[in-house]
């Protein structure tokens, strides 16, 4: 009997707009947002936090999904749609990684911002944002 041991590559590395420096940053975050639903507070204490959560669920249907779930809010939040017309697409390594960078472009800021406002010591790349998680 022939045995057929191929196995297909990873089409990309999926750190789904998450740089690896501030993976254990994401995780410390994951751990104060509810398994469902808003966070408490999502307008006060919590606002940054949220509005983590609700970039993090964005990137998360982008790069799990192919926006079948939240086309339109991954839209008016990102300020782009990687697929228009019909469903059907076809990315290579490349088109992965630069939807990777424009998520991570936004998404970085946002983590940090939401960082700052919970306690949570972060190692801040060298980006053009201050530790304050604000636009020099």
């Amino acid at each position: 009997m022939l045995k057929y041991d191929y196995q297909q590559p990873d089409l990309f590395e999926p750190s789904w707009g998450v740089r690896p420096e501030l993976e254990g940053v994401r995780d410390q975050l994951n751990d104060l947002i509810p398994g469902s639903g808003r966070c408490e507070k999502p307008m006060s204490a919590n606002r940054a936090l949220e509005k983590f959560r609700v970039a993090q669920n964005l990137a998360y249907d982008l790069f799990n999904n192919g926006l079948m779930n939240s086309r339109i809010h991954f839209s008016k939040f990102y300020g782009f749609s990687p697929f228009t017309g019909n469903r059907h697409y076809s990315l290579d390594r490349d088109g992965w990684s630069r939807l990777e960078y424009l998520v991570e472009n936004q998404l970085t800021p946002i983590m940090l911002k939401a960082a700052q406002e919970q306690g949570i010591k972060a190692p801040y790349p060298n980006l053009p944002w201050s530790t304050d998680g604000e636009k020099e």
